[in-house]
């Protein structure tokens, strides 16, 4: 029963005192909470605003050797100067550096109070070629990091043949499957790759993963080493390495076959190299590919009008105010980005991929089409047109059937154009004709030559 009851309703002296000391303990902690969260919120409130606007990055630090400048690591990195120290993301800027600029791995970044940032980084070697295309090859480090598209396969570089890549960005890693699967076939490569290095077996010509029960390599052009599937890797080529050591002491230095299909054993067979089977692969794949060129091959406007000059794989090789003698400048198919020693970018990998053939093939139509005085090659809107002799424009139209609108223009060039101005109309080749028209009339000309000033007719009245 309730003492309240006990007593009719009434509490002694002594428990009106002790529920009184109750109700002030409480009110206390209530107190003591709400200021202990006016304070919490108020040191949040505080540390986010000195650790924003105190602590700001003002300088970055770049250390390790490097193809890129600093500013363009800094530029890759995403952070930029003036941001709070503590909040910029430095795992996102390491990603960001990894991929915009292919020829950096082990990206570390510090913050070092109380403005720097210091980014630690170094850079990687080109190892392999894999064909991600007919004619072009995913170059790639010795882990498979995509370094740049080529369309040929530069010195030095091993091929790798058998698997073709699902997708092959700079700055990824080859990817040999839809997203979402188990990547057995990078495993495999990269299973390889660390088994030769391991067993620091140089002169690597060529590795073939065409069967993954007979995958094998090329050796200084003179041995094939068969491993069989890819497991154990390690132990075939380290003892495969060591028997053609041991034969070429014996025997002096010798060609064939070894077979290290059989667990723990070495088998090694001389043979004419006519006779072996891999080579006619290896000559046929990579003795017959044209290796990275230095030669130019074409002149391919920008957006600040200067021109970037490539090889036949589109790498970058200079640029100019002017196209070299010889070389036709391509106008109106402009590029979204283009470095020295880097591949012309036209977007996405499918839109640079599709824009190379374009470039190519139209190129190529008109250099074979024998039509002389051609001085440029236009785009607009995805039509095409050359300007000759400085006065005929032919309006293609689109690349379709192209090699035969060329012949079409060449003969109306030669039969109805003589020395006039004016368009050769080709995007129906069957009703093609010359249209004779005023120099300032056509906008291809104009814009070919916008300092031109029609003649004044002097004939008197």
């Amino acid at each position: 029963m309730d003492r309240e009851e006990i007593n009719g309703g009434r509490l002694t002296p002594e428990e009106r005192r002790e529920r009184v000391k109750k109700l002030k303990r409480k009110r206390k902690i209530r107190l003591a909470i709400v200021v202990g969260g006016f304070a919490s919120v108020f040191l949040l409130l505080i540390s986010t605003v000195v650790l924003s606007f105190v602590f700001r990055v003002r300088n970055f630090i770049v250390e390790g050797d490097t193809l890129y400048s600093n500013e363009e690591i800094v530029a890759a990195s995403g952070i930029e100067n003036g941001k709070s120290l503590f909040f910029a993301d430095l795992d996102s800027a390491k990603v960001n550096i990894e991929t915009k600029l292919p020829y950096t791995v082990n990206v570390q970044l510090t913050r070092k109070l109380p403005d720097k940032i210091i980014i630690r980084l170094e850079s990687t070697d080109k190892a392999y070629a894999v064909e991600k295309s007919e004619g072009l090859y995913a170059i790639t480090n010795r882990d498979f990091k995509v370094l740049e598209i080529s369309g040929v396969i530069p010195e030095g570089v091993v091929p790798v043949i058998g698997a073709t890549p699902e997708t092959a960005e700079p700055g990824q890693p080859l990817s040999f499957v839809d997203d979402g699967e188990d990547d057995a076939t990078l495993e495999l490569i990269r299973n390889i790759s660390s088994a030769i290095a391991n067993a620091e077996l140089d002169d690597v010509n060529l590795i073939s993963i065409r069967s993954r029960s007979n995958v094998y390599l090329i050796y200084q052009e003179r041995v094939v080493m068969r491993l069989g599937d890819s497991s154990d890797a390690d132990k075939k080529i380290e003892l495969g390495k060591r028997a053609v050591e041991s034969q070429d002491e014996l025997d002096g230095v010798q060609v064939g076959i070894i077979n290290l299909t059989v667990a723990k054993k070495a088998y090694f067979k001389p043979s004419d190299i006519k006779d072996i089977p891999e080579f006619d692969e290896y000559e046929s794949y990579v003795l017959n590919k044209e290796k990275d060129s230095e030669e130019i091959a074409y002149a391919i406007e920008r957006k600040n009008g200067s021109y970037a000059i490539t090889n036949r794989s589109f790498k970058v090789l200079d640029f100019a105010s002017t196209a070299p003698e010889g070389i036709i400048p391509i106008e109106g198919y402009i590029p979204e980005n283009a470095k020295t020693g880097e591949m012309l970018g036209f977007g996405s990998e499918e839109e640079t991929d599709a824009a190379y053939e374009t470039l190519k093939d139209v190129y190529e139509a008109v250099t074979e089409s024998g039509i002389e005085n051609v001085n440029l090659i236009g785009f607009d809107d995805g039509d095409v047109y050359l300007i000759c002799g400085e006065r005929a424009v032919f309006r293609i139209g689109s690349t379709k059937n192209i090699e035969n609108k060329l012949s079409k223009g060449k003969k109306l060039m030669a039969a109805e154009a003589e020395d006039a101005v004016g368009i050769i109309e080709l995007d129906d080749v069957d009703n093609a004709y010359f249209d004779e028209t005023a120099y300032e009339d056509i906008d291809e000309l104009m814009d070919f030559n916008p300092d031109y000033e029609a003649e004044e007719d002097d004939t008197e009245e």
